[in-house]
């Protein structure tokens, strides 16, 4: 009779393959090549004169991912040229700033609403997630005002201090909270800690991958920031790299090089960052529960 799984021995472990699990090691290479080309093609490119860039694109070979004459020209032009260091030292602060605030006040309020008893609490957490259904450009001109107001503006703390709280981080790590066991809250009230110390010495230890989650989803969210920067920030000294990336196009004249050499500049922190904390990013969002 026909089955409808055909296997094949393994002759290393003898273990077999249905053709299913096949069949699904072939869907994720599928997108690993649809998701990794354009990367490698940007950083193949970022080495490439503007000329080899143009004459590898077409037909498409190895030619167009892996430069024949590699050269630096692109990157030492890209900071010779233009501002792009500045605005990759400002980028750096900026994520750096808007990573310890979200992380560390928006851990607070997960705490207080998954542990500390209170009227009105759970009407409290549902206000702050009706927050994640208000448009971003609805929250755009008020706070652009709010700014004005604090005479902020134009200023590296303006472009994070208004996204600090974080609805969704903060019912991350609420989730993480709520799930740890009743004996360690009350083991730390008979030693008598107060919430402070339960909060910072008890609990937040055991959620460190909730905690890199979260760090990490407000680092990529405040590194990816453009639209933001571009209205808050006037200063060219204060801009960032989002901003400084899309000043290398212009109605005249596009240097390609230089735009390939600094998107590969752009994604490397992204790119470091996250083969660095993956395990516990995947790790934080498993034990919350989302899939």
């Amino acid at each position: 009779m026909m089955t409808d799984r055909w296997q094949t021995p393994s002759p290393a472990s003898g273990k077999t393959f249905s053709f299913a699990s096949l069949s699904r090691v072939a869907l994720y290479l599928i997108v690993v090549v649809v998701f990794a080309t354009p990367y490698l093609w940007i950083v193949g490119s970022t080495f490439k004169t503007r000329q080899d860039l143009f004459d590898d694109l077409y037909p498409v070979s190895v030619k167009t991912f892996v430069p024949s004459n590699p050269t630096m020209q692109n990157l030492t032009g890209l900071f010779a040229d233009t501002n792009f260091a500045q605005a990759f030292l400002n980028s750096v602060a900026v994520a750096a700033m808007s990573v310890t605030f979200a992380v560390t006040i928006n851990s607070m309020i997960a705490f207080v609403l998954a542990w500390l008893k209170f009227p009105g609490r759970r009407i409290l957490f549902l206000v702050i997630l009706a927050t994640l259904t208000i448009a971003f450009e609805a929250k755009l001109i008020p706070l652009f005002l709010t700014m004005q107001q604090l005479r902020i503006d134009n200023t590296l703390p303006s472009i994070f201090l208004p996204w600090i709280t974080d609805a969704f981080i903060i019912f991350l790590l609420r989730q993480h909270f709520a799930e740890l066991p009743q004996d360690l809250y009350d083991a730390a009230i008979i030693d008598g800690c107060s919430f402070f110390r339960m909060y910072w010495q008890v609990m937040l230890p055991n959620i460190v991958p909730a905690l890199v989650s979260a760090a990490f989803i407000k680092f990529i969210f405040s590194w990816d920031s453009f639209i933001w920067p571009s209205i808050v920030i006037t200063d060219e000294s204060k801009t960032v790299i989002t901003v400084a990336l899309a000043k290398l196009f212009s109605d005249e004249y596009i240097k390609w090089e230089l735009v390939f050499a600094g998107s590969f500049v752009a994604t490397v922190p992204v790119v470091v960052i996250f083969i660095f904390l993956q395990r516990y990013y995947v790790q934080g969002f498993v034990r919350s529960g989302l899939k």
